[in-house]
């Protein structure tokens, strides 16, 4: 059986190569690391400010059930703000479907539901989620 021997510059170009790939996989594990790290600090941020009641982070994209939930507002009072029904066709339309079924701009849904949640909260102060207690015999009670 014959061993085949490589030349070394053949070597030495596999190992450039080898070295430029990893290098360019690295960097572009950082570039991606840096966008998922600044994109769940955006998230975390846009939940603190809905949880303390920033209407303005009310987007097109969404229900009326979702909006409902983020914001902590009975959604049967969104309803009744934009005069619909909560059957089950409404409560999969987005905000922009609404909108364009009304043939109104979605910014004036929006604003409509903004208005709506601010007067709720005024007549319903925003009440923080309770924190989970851990008792002595490790039961978590809320």
């Amino acid at each position: 059986m014959q061993t085949r021997i490589v030349p070394k510059q053949s070597m030495q170009r596999r190992f450039i190569i080898i070295s430029f790939f990893l290098i360019l996989s690295l960097g572009a594990t950082v570039i991606a690391t840096n966008a998922t790290i600044d994109a769940v600090q955006n998230v975390h941020q846009h939940q603190i400010m809905a949880h303390e009641g920033d209407v303005h982070l009310i987007r097109q994209w969404m229900t009326i059930p979702y909006v409902a939930h983020v914001y902590r507002v009975p959604d049967s009072i969104l309803y009744s703000a934009l005069k619909l029904k909560n059957d089950t066709v409404t409560r999969h339309s987005t905000l922009q479907t609404i909108a364009l079924q009304r043939k109104q701009s979605p910014d004036v849904i929006i604003h409509t539901l903004q208005v709506t949640i601010l007067k709720y909260r005024k007549s319903h102060p925003f009440k923080p989620y309770p924190t989970p207690a851990v008792h002595g015999g490790g039961s978590i009670t809320i």
